[in-house]
């Protein structure tokens, strides 16, 4: 059993590793685009940008893109 998983694992390819990674990333910055509540059209243009350029994309959302609001601010208090 252990050694079936071990030779999967070793047999993996490393394109599919960084895809699998690239796609895990992209999820979170969508995620965190929505959290971020900017207005429709911003977060249409992050989202669109990250899903057809991801890994350019990936870099300028982090770089320039909306900020989180913090929960005590979105929770209205």
């Amino acid at each position: 059993m252990m050694t079936d998983i071990l030779n999967f694992v070793v047999g993996l390819d490393s394109r599919w590793v960084l895809a699998g990674l690239l796609v895990v990333l992209d999820a979170w910055a969508i995620g965190m685009i929505v959290r971020a509540r900017p207005t429709r059209r911003v977060g249409f243009l992050w989202g669109a940008i990250i899903i057809l350029c991801p890994i350019i994309g990936l870099l300028f959302w982090y770089a320039l893109g909306p900020k989180p609001v913090p929960r005590f601010l979105s929770d209205g208090r």
